[in-house]
């Protein structure tokens, strides 16, 4: 069976193992800690030379209107509505117009801390405003002002190591604030009133020209001011067409009763008008009671008797008087109409000429409206101006501040830094989590194999076994000897001698490589091959032509014949053969005068490994390392399985991937993994631990004893 690391898509580790990490921080724990432990105490007796900084806050509240203390309409006036007022307020608190009357105020340019004196700034004159330059960028430095989120406060808070200073320079930069735009408004109110006061100047100079230009033009017109220019005319007109109309009315009413009189005939003494007259209404009694009597008189004495003829003429004679009385009344209702007619007429011609005269007057009156409005005009300014004048003149130098300190400053009683037991625990806890961080990095970073668990994880290879370090113990065969004399070092083999038989696959040849020299491939041959020699017909071949200081020098003369004089044909196998126990056999490297390469050709290298496979139970061949030389793909050819060595902690995984798929080649079968000189504390397979235990058990007693 013939496999490929990448078409048979082997996975080594890409995704991350929290495990692991988790390990490496479990077992670097104490590390950490004392990481931690050695940061305080380095960082202590540096804090304690840290001097202690007080923070005082003066809380300023900056109004949404202006205070009603006054009736009178203010100079300057602001709108808090509009969007970014308060910021505007609270960036102009900290504008160098106002900081450097703070310094000026709090007198800070002289204090040494804050003019730059220390640095060599001295007190004349001509350098006060560097001084004052310098104590403003010191002032700068620890000030911190900012406005309360969703509210009209700011806040002004100063950092010093005087608890003192620090309330003092708040709330002076608060107050400075405050005068500040006080005194410019006090300066604009001022300003205003000077210019309210020469207007009026200019106003009354107006006022006294445009009255003496009115005066000239009524004089010149001949025209009276009596309500109005056109005042008496229009009085005048309105008698006139009352008096019409209450002429016209009359005239109405004695035509109208005239007409009656003339159409009524016989009728008249009937009419409202006539009948309603004393003396017709006596004449008509006296009718009716001479009617009546001359009545009574005819029943009593007849036509013809003398009071009866009395009283008939009496009856005539009023009839008679009646008849003149009506032509009397009829001739004065006539009278009447005429004079009511006449003075209709008088009236309405006065009315015409009253109309014209008025006409005449209208082009005047506009003239004079001119002047007049002018006049107005210039008086309602002068009234506006003199108003206020004197409401700018009222308040006098008062004037209500934007703001107001609603909580000043005090001087704090404890410091605000350094909090040193916070800082001295961030310092402890931010060395340990780097410290930490690193440990997580380097392990990220590892790809080194360490332990059997990481080989078969990041090489996907099967962990056949492991071979840990033995300090003190130098030398191939001395490492040798003490695994094969002590069964429990002998275990470490014999588990993998037995994972090999119970492999599904006839793994009759078997070679051992590496991906660099000195992994212990060498080692590694060797013991496998005492230990299949146990109960099976084993030889052990060695085919490493690039390492001179391999088994033939090992196990014999790095100059006897071997692989190499029977591959030339110079040699039989039986010949350069050596006898190592009663199953065991050994194949020197031999000598070459060509490249390795040629003489491992498969014409020549598989009818050798044919005629040996008859011979022995099983054949373990020591190769090269693959990143030495090309040999191992070339016997690869004609192996049946191929053990890789690994040197823990030597190689990264990155690195030795690519020489396990080199070494393959898709012609061979990668049995596993052996990964040699395993640390104790990494130590993951049965057998190792059982043989570090031990050992660590033996020495405990044998030191005990001594």
């Amino acid at each position: 069976m013939k496999l490929s690391i990448v078409e048979n898509g082997k996975k080594r580790e890409s995704a991350i193992d929290i495990a692991r990490f988790a390990r490496e921080i479990k077992k670097n724990s104490w590390k950490i800690l004392l990481s931690g432990i050695v940061a305080g105490a380095i960082a202590w007796p540096l804090m304690s030379l840290m001097s202690s900084k007080y923070v005082s806050t003066a809380t300023v509240l900056i109004k949404a209107q202006p205070d009603n203390v006054s009736p009178f309409q203010k100079v300057e006036g602001y709108d808090s509505t509009r969007n970014g007022y308060y910021e505007t307020q609270t960036a102009l608190m900290q504008s160098r117009v106002v900081l450097e009357q703070a310094i000026r105020t709090l007198k800070l340019d002289q204090n040494p801390a804050f003019n730059g004196e220390g640095a060599g700034i001295g007190a004349t004159p001509e350098n006060e405003q560097q001084r004052v330059d310098h104590a403003l960028k010191t002032l700068m430095k620890d000030l911190t002002i900012s406005n309360v989120r969703t509210t009209h406060l700011s806040t002004v808070s100063y950092e010093s190591t005087s608890p003192q200073l620090a309330a003092d320079v708040a709330n002076g930069v608060a107050e400075s604030f405050i005068n500040y735009t006080l005194a410019l408004k006090q300066q604009k109110t001022a300003k205003a009133r000077d210019d309210n006061q020469q207007k009026l100047q200019e106003l009354q100079q107006q006022m006294a020209q445009q009255k003496s230009a009115l005066d000239g033009y009524l004089a010149k017109e001949g025209l009276l001011t009596f309500r109005g220019v056109d005042g008496f005319e229009t009085e005048q007109m309105g008698i006139i067409t009352n008096r019409l109309a209450n002429a016209t009315e009359r005239r109405v009413a004695a035509e109208s009763i005239y007409n009656e009189i003339r159409s009524g005939g016989g009728r008249a003494i009937s009419l409202p008008s006539i009948s309603n007259h004393a003396q017709i209404q006596d004449l008509r009694i006296a009718l009716i009671q001479a009617n009546s009597e001359l009545s009574q008189l005819e029943k009593t004495y007849g036509p013809q008797y003398d009071k009866v003829i009395q009283a008939r003429a009496r009856i005539s004679a009023i009839q008679a008087q009646t008849a003149m009385t009506l032509r009397e009344q009829e001739a004065g209702l006539r009278q009447n109409y005429e004079a009511a007619l006449a003075d209709e007429r008088n009236y309405q011609k006065q009315l015409e000429e009253q109309k014209a005269n008025f006409q005449k007057l209208s082009m005047k009156r506009d003239g004079y409206n001119d002047l007049k409005l002018a006049l107005d005009k210039t008086e309602e300014m002068y009234k506006m101006a003199y108003q206020r004048t004197q409401e700018l003149a009222l308040p006098g130098s008062y004037s209500d501040a934007d703001a107001e300190i609603y909580d000043p400053a005090v001087p704090a009683a404890l410091p605000a830094k350094p909090n040193k037991p916070l800082l001295m625990l961030m310092i402890v806890l931010l060395v340990m989590l780097f410290y930490t961080m690193y440990i997580m990095v380097k392990t990220a970073t590892d790809k080194s194999v360490n332990t059997l668990s990481q080989m078969q994880k990041r090489l996907n290879l099967l962990p056949l076994g492991e071979i840990r370090r033995f300090k003190g113990v130098g030398g191939r065969s001395k490492i040798r000897d003490l695994i094969a004399s002590d069964p429990l070092n002998a275990d470490i083999i014999h588990s993998m001698r037995t994972q090999i038989m119970l492999n599904s696959h006839p793994l009759q040849v078997i070679a051992v490589t590496s991906a660099e020299g000195g992994e212990g491939r060498t080692l590694l041959a060797n013991l496998l091959a005492n230990s299949f020699s146990f109960d099976q017909k084993t030889l052990l071949i060695d085919m490493d032509f690039f390492n001179s200081d391999g088994l033939s020098g090992e196990l014999g003369s790095p100059k006897a014949p071997g692989v190499a004089e029977v591959l030339r044909g110079d040699s039989a196998t039986d010949n350069v053969l050596v006898k190592m126990s009663e199953n065991l056999d050994f194949l020197p490297r031999g000598n070459t005068p060509v490249s390795a390469l040629l003489l491992l050709s498969p014409e020549r290298l598989k009818p050798l490994i044919d005629s040996l496979r008859g011979r022995y139970q099983r054949i373990i061949v020591d190769v090269a390392a693959v990143n030495q030389s090309q040999e191992v793909q070339l016997v690869s050819q004609v192996t049946d399985g191929l053990i890789f060595v690994l040197k823990a902690g030597l190689n990264a995984a990155d690195t030795i991937g690519p020489a396990i798929e080199k070494a393959t080649n898709d012609h061979n079968v990668i049995i596993g993994g052996v990964l040699n000189q395993v640390v104790d504390k990494n130590l993951e397979s049965k057998e190792g631990l059982r043989s570090l235990n031990y050992h660590t058990h033996e020495l405990m007693n044998n030191t005990g004893q001594a």
